[in-house]
């Protein structure tokens, strides 16, 4: 009987009998969590001891900067030496940088640990995203990154719900607490069997580490299938990155007319759109990593980037409170399943002892650009609005798929697949 020949697909119970992959999702619960609290210990912190919200955002800025400058480095760190060691030295610098937070009382120490923190997290995303296909396989991968994004996004909605209150309590050794989830991160990692990038390579000098970067950048742009995905984050970023920063003040000046009075129910439905959003991607990611193969890749890429569109595009009519709530869901889980589908995409593609560079690379170039967008966004909106600034966006991402769609045949990347070779270095 025919029907015996067919592969079973991996289930979500496959995945948690994967004992690493449980190790390293524990893991990522600590590290998640203490990165919720630090975000909003170091904001109260910074604000309670300087009173200026420029110099609080500077501290934040300060911690970006290593995943442009350190990122791509790190990348090739991770292709070439123990990818566990590096995540468990990542997690060691943010625990013992922070220790000292509560005695410190200026702002000066606290850049420093601020791009400390920063260093620990950029040198920790490209490992253990180049690990986790190996950790779980190909066919469990989409299972497996969906239900990381779900402890992610959890974390990104109870998050300031249980730091701030922490941080009401215990005050300024808040921090203390996120140092002990990083140490706890690490001795988890310690025990975890994490697989390295398996190639022999030169010794390492400051050109190999150029060689390297630089040849991480040409396979994104060689290889078809990441190269359209690569252009497909451009403009995905375009909108994100330029309408997404304005809906707060959407919200507050638009919908409630800037009045002083109304500003608390204005951060109130801000911070409950943005947890509809959250828990929209939690469902997209289930969903697509329990229909992965009925849905289809590409339909969800395409449908998690038109979502976007649409989203940005009703705020051009005033929309009331529960319609921005209907299509902030609608948006969260198709942009849920559009972004597992890139991950996706990207794992099968970059292989594995190029995979750390390829992640940290991919990392600083949404970094920089997301940087620039955020900066443009601001001035944009006084010349043209708010509105206006949040439809050019989405027109922008309209076109860059639907140019996409027209020259890859609405995504249909198996036409590139016999074209695609994973050798490197030619």
């Amino acid at each position: 009987m025919e029907e015996q020949n067919i592969p079973k697909e991996s289930s979500y119970k496959d995945v948690f009998k994967n004992r690493e992959f449980v190790k390293l999702l524990s893991g990522q619960f600590f590290s998640n969590f203490g990165d919720a609290v630090f975000r909003i210990s170091m904001v109260l912190y910074v604000y309670s001891i300087t009173g200026s919200a420029a110099k609080m955002t500077v501290v934040l800025a300060v911690q970006t900067l290593p995943w442009i400058l350190i990122g791509p480095i790190s990348g090739v760190f991770a292709d070439r030496f123990s990818r566990k060691a590096i995540m468990v030295s990542a997690d060691m610098i943010r625990a013992i940088s922070i220790i000292a937070i509560p005695f410190l009382g200026s702002i000066y120490p606290l850049l420093v640990i601020a791009f400390l923190d920063g260093v620990g997290s950029a040198s920790f995303a490209a490992p253990r995203s180049a690990a986790i296909p190996e950790i779980v396989g190909m066919d469990s991968y989409v299972k497996a990154i969906s239900i990381s994004q779900l402890i992610f996004q959890i974390f990104a909605v109870l998050g300031p719900l249980i730091a701030a209150p922490l941080y009401a309590f215990f005050g300024a050794p808040t921090f203390w607490i996120t140092s002990g989830c990083y140490t706890v991160s690490a001795i988890i990692l310690l025990m975890t069997k994490i697989p390295s990038a398996s190639s022999e390579k030169e010794p390492l000098s400051v050109k190999t580490v150029f060689g390297d970067i630089k040849e991480g950048l040409g396979y994104l742009f060689k290889n078809p299938i990441i190269k359209i995905l690569i252009i497909l984050f451009t403009f995905v970023v375009i909108g994100s990155s330029f309408a997404s920063p304005l809906l707060y003040p959407w919200i507050f000046e638009v919908r409630h007319g800037g009045a002083p009075l109304l500003e608390q129910l204005a951060q109130t439905e801000f911070g409950i759109i943005g947890a509809i959003v959250a828990f929209g991607t939690v469902v997209g990611n289930l969903l697509f990593g329990k229909f992965e193969k009925k849905i289809g890749r590409s339909k969800a890429i395409i449908f998690g980037v038109l979502s976007l569109v649409v989203y940005y595009v009703i705020f051009q009519f005033n929309p009331s409170i529960y319609i921005i709530g209907a299509f902030a869901l609608i948006m969260g889980t198709l942009n849920g399943m559009g972004n597992l589908s890139i991950n996706a995409f990207f794992a099968e593609e970059v292989p594995n002892e190029i995979r750390g560079r390829a992640y940290s690379a991919t990392n600083a170039y949404i970094t920089i650009f997301s940087v620039i967008c955020l900066s443009l966004s601001g001035v944009t909106s006084e010349y043209i609005g708010l509105a206006n600034t949040m439809l050019m966006a989405s027109v922008i991402v309209f076109v860059g798929i639907l140019l996409l769609g027209i020259k890859t045949r609405m995504l249909d990347f198996s036409r590139y697949q016999p074209e695609v070779s994973h050798s490197i270095g030619d």
